[in-house]
């Protein structure tokens, strides 16, 4: 056995991502400060020898206005809420990145290029929801189709697929091992965390959520290669979403890390696969504050790479670890 491993996974998408929670501006702070975030990541994981999957939104690799409208004429997607619809915002949008920093990435994107081990997967082109009225498997199919020609060249193949707001639809998989994909990022094994609309979310279930980022209700969902075994689409499932430093529960910072370092440890102890996940932008405001939350677990990492072999991994790369291991079995 490998002895397993910590995988960390970014959904990197800017305004894509929010547009349709937030009022306009209202989430402005934390946008604009990717640009300070995102590379003080990336400082953190070059230094601890971090490799990560950084699922970013397609659209961020456009370099003008022109060509971001060019891609979404040809995905046909009718949400019974137009709202949820990229091609909704297109009114707000700058004519290239020099104009809009919220809309444009691809200055970003070449950053995580020129980081050491950082793996470049898909958020989707238009972060899609794949469970909302309206969507169909044809406009998903143009969705993935538009992500490869705008990435093509420029990167490697995506590999690895993150649904936005999870909303993990089984029945696309077959659109996305067709479309090259190899793995997913699942969420945890708990009905508390089970693939909803975005309607559906009700306060309740976000309390809990927040409840158990601070106090173990649900266990430490740790994975191992044998439950990944047999999926069209290999699921490196999520243990938890890194909540970023919120004032009002400064006092249970402490208890929120050590939530999550004694799963790292009951990970590391049972050679399994340890998921943490979040987005550049929740670390665009205190960013001083995220970043020192993250290398405190970086720096615990290590010691347990030290202690127990417990190694660092991309969503990639734990597939190609399962499809090895099986090979081998055979």
């Amino acid at each position: 056995m490998n002895g397993g491993g910590l995988v960390i996974s970014l959904d990197f998408e800017l305004k894509w991502g929010v547009h349709d929670v937030f009022r306009y501006g209202q989430y402005n702070k934390n946008l604009y400060g990717v640009r300070k975030a995102l590379p003080g990541i990336l400082a953190l994981f070059e230094q601890y020898d971090i490799h990560a999957t950084w699922a970013t939104v397609g659209l961020l690799f456009a370099e003008s206005k022109a060509e971001m409208a060019h891609y979404l004429r040809g995905i046909p997607v009718k949400y019974d809420n137009m709202r949820y619809a990229a091609h909704s915002q297109l009114a707000k949008v700058g004519e290239n990145e020099q104009e809009d920093l919220l809309h444009f990435g691809k200055s970003l994107i070449e950053e995580i290029k020129r980081t050491p081990h950082q793996e470049i997967g898909s958020h989707t082109f238009s972060h899609y929801y794949c469970l909302e009225k309206g969507q169909t498997e044809a406009a998903f199919y143009a969705d993935l189709d538009a992500t490869k020609t705008i990435s093509e060249g420029y990167i490697s193949p995506m590999k690895s697929m993150v649904f936005p707001r999870n909303q993990v639809n089984k029945d696309y998989f077959k659109a996305c091992v067709e479309a090259g994909y190899v793995c997913y990022r699942g969420t945890e094994n708990h009905p508390l965390y089970d693939a909803q609309k975005f309607t559906k979310k009700g306060r309740l279930l976000g309390a809990k959520k927040w409840l158990d980022s601070y106090i173990n209700l649900t266990g430490h969902h740790m994975a191992t290669l044998e439950e990944m075994r047999g999926e069209q689409l290999i699921n490196i499932r999520s243990s938890a979403f890194l909540r970023p430093y919120f004032r009002p529960f400064h006092v249970f910072e402490g208890s929120k890390v050590k939530r999550i370092k004694e799963s790292m440890l009951e990970a590391a102890k049972a050679e399994a696969f340890y998921h943490l996940w979040w987005h550049p932008h929740n670390f665009g405001k205190n960013t001083a504050k995220n970043l020192a939350m993250l290398e405190e677990l970086l720096r615990y990492f290590q010691e347990l790479r030290s202690q127990y072999n417990f190694q660092s991994y991309s969503m990639y790369e734990v597939a190609e670890l399962c499809e090895n291991h099986f090979k081998q079995q055979k």
